[in-house]
């Protein structure tokens, strides 16, 4: 497993200033993609905000029931476009 650490030190900043993700060694971009629009939806961002900031999170080689499980998860369905 991988660790990824952000850490900003500054007095004044409106990003996160600690993250600290464990992470399989051979994560692809679009896994992180995943993880990335799930903290998104923990912070409590909407889903039309993660949908905007994120786009579509199919790609050419993932499993659409896979991903509609996901979105269902996120509860990011058709009954929210």
């Amino acid at each position: 497993m991988a660790k990824l650490v952000y850490t900003v030190d500054e007095e004044y900043n409106r990003e996160a200033s600690n993250i600290e993700l464990t992470v399989p060694d051979d994560m692809n971009i679009h896994e992180f993609k995943v993880i990335c629009v799930r903290l998104a939806s923990a912070m409590g961002y909407h889903s039309e905000t993660i949908k905007k900031g994120f786009g579509d999170l199919l790609h050419g080689g993932d499993n659409a029931e896979e991903l509609r499980q996901l979105l269902d998860d996120l509860n990011i369905g058709k009954n929210n476009r």
